[in-house]
């Protein structure tokens, strides 16, 4: 894997996006570098803290304890309460951790200070007990083997209870719903709830396979049924659920010719492999899944008339993302956890993004939505994702929101020309886009 450098502005891009303060001195103690959480919380320009030494703010009476002090004499880390002025006057008290950078003789080079309001972390760890307690109450996840269902909404804890009471009888269950909106998760629900769930739960797409090789796929071979066979022959799928379930997704794409070997096989609980006269008894749960509507393929002539009366036992239908906006949350913050987890990365997003995510009528389902969070969880260099991450795709299909992407990103634009003082050449190295654009927006944004 190509590695990918990253060059100082890149760097103090990054510092300047973190939720808590960095301070970078030289071995007197001398301010070498602040990032913008140190300015917003201060209230003092960059340029306050050039050719001043933390001894000096001592002096001035902006702060009680230089911690860095302490970390000269100890020459290791130290971490101490701190009290500090803003320069409106107000007190606040931070907790400091100063660390020691050494050179290649043992002498210290460097100290790296990070340091966050006390009452900061309180209101963290306040919203996170919060949300620990309110994700108790509110968010139901429901576990399988491998995926889970995650809902807050009436209509979503309804069709799982449903799922559930038909998951203790052996009947045909038919799962409705648009594509993307969890089909595939519920039916390993359904079968890890089931008397079946000792047995395999064998899946299998109609639509992404040949007619000739799906029905081998489903039915399986005998030795030498045509060319090109396994000289052994093959168990087909519905075999292989045998004491289990078999999952027949977009079932509405299966061949007539198919649908009718398949409602044999569902009256009279046996298979005949290609080639061979020998029928074999199978026990099994069908679950069967379409993204179309069955009557209207049978209208259509495309789909068996008897066939669906044999699949639409118990059938249920998942409503899409659009028309379940409660949902919409819950399943973003799991996504949200589930990608920071896997990519060791600490990011969350902020409230604007909700409000973007539940007025989008998401018609890709929830497997947009989890496409989307992946790719602005993984792309985005800011710990606090804003509708600036959001693709543009979602704003011209859905139409929505255009003037608040626009005014986030004058706030943006606003907020790094006064970090740097109102350099141009800075402000676009900062905001990682070219000059020319940088004078085109601030023009653009009536910015000064």
């Amino acid at each position: 894997m190509e590695k990918k450098e990253l060059f100082l502005p890149d760097l103090f891009t990054l510092l300047d996006s973190l939720e808590w303060g960095i301070s970078i001195f030289d071995e007197n103690g001398n301010f070498l570098w602040v990032n913008r959480y140190v300015l917003k919380c201060s209230g003092r320009p960059r340029r306050f803290y050039e050719g001043k030494s933390v001894y000096d703010f001592q002096s001035m009476g902006i702060l009680d304890v230089p911690v860095c002090s302490q970390v000269f004499q100890q020459k290791k880390a130290v971490t101490h309460l701190q009290n500090s002025y803003s320069e409106n006057g107000k007190l606040e008290e931070y907790i400091v951790t100063a660390t020691p950078i050494f050179d290649g003789n043992g002498n210290i080079k460097f100290v790296v200070a990070d340091r966050m309001r006390v009452r900061q972390l309180k209101e963290y760890n306040n919203l996170a007990e919060q949300e620990r307690k309110q994700g108790v109450s509110t968010r139901m996840k429901v576990t399988s083997a491998k995926r889970e269902l995650i809902y807050k909404s009436e209509g979503m804890k309804r069709i799982v209870e449903d799922a559930e009471r038909a998951a203790s009888v052996a009947s045909v269950i038919l799962l409705q719903g648009e594509s993307g909106t969890g089909k595939d998760v519920l039916a390993h629900f359904i079968h890890e709830n089931s008397d079946y769930k000792h047995g395999s739960m064998i899946e299998i797409n109609c639509a992404s396979m040949p007619e000739s090789l799906l029905e081998s796929e489903l039915f399986g071979y005998a030795k030498g049924a045509f060319t090109g066979a396994l000289s052994s022959g093959k168990m087909g799928l519905i075999e292989a659920a045998d004491k289990g379930t078999l999952f027949l997704d977009e079932i509405n794409s299966m061949p007539l010719g198919l649908q009718a070997k398949l409602l044999r096989v569902l009256e009279s609980h046996t298979i005949t492999r290609l080639g061979s006269t020998k029928p074999v008894h199978v026990d099994f749960r069908l679950i069967a899944a379409t993204n179309q509507n069955l009557l209207e393929c049978v209208n259509n002539k495309t789909f068996r008339l008897d066939l669906y009366y044999r699949l639409n036992v118990i059938p249920l239908t998942l409503p899409p993302l659009r028309e379940r906006k409660e949902d919409i949350g819950v399943l973003t913050d799991f996504f949200l956890e589930k990608f920071c987890e896997r990519y060791s990365l600490r990011k969350k997003f902020s409230r604007r993004v909700y409000k973007t995510f539940e007025a989008y009528s998401w018609p890709g389902n929830v497997r947009e939505l989890k496409n989307i969070v992946e790719r602005m969880v993984i792309m985005s260099t800011v710990s606090t994702l804003t509708i600036n991450e959001i693709p543009e795709s979602m704003f011209i299909e859905g139409g929505f929101a255009r003037a608040e992407k626009n005014e986030d990103e004058k706030e943006r634009i606003r907020r790094a020309l006064e970090i740097n003082n109102g350099h141009r050449e800075m402000t676009a190295k900062y905001l990682n886009i070219s000059r020319r654009n940088l004078q085109y927006k601030i023009k653009k944004y009536g910015l000064k």
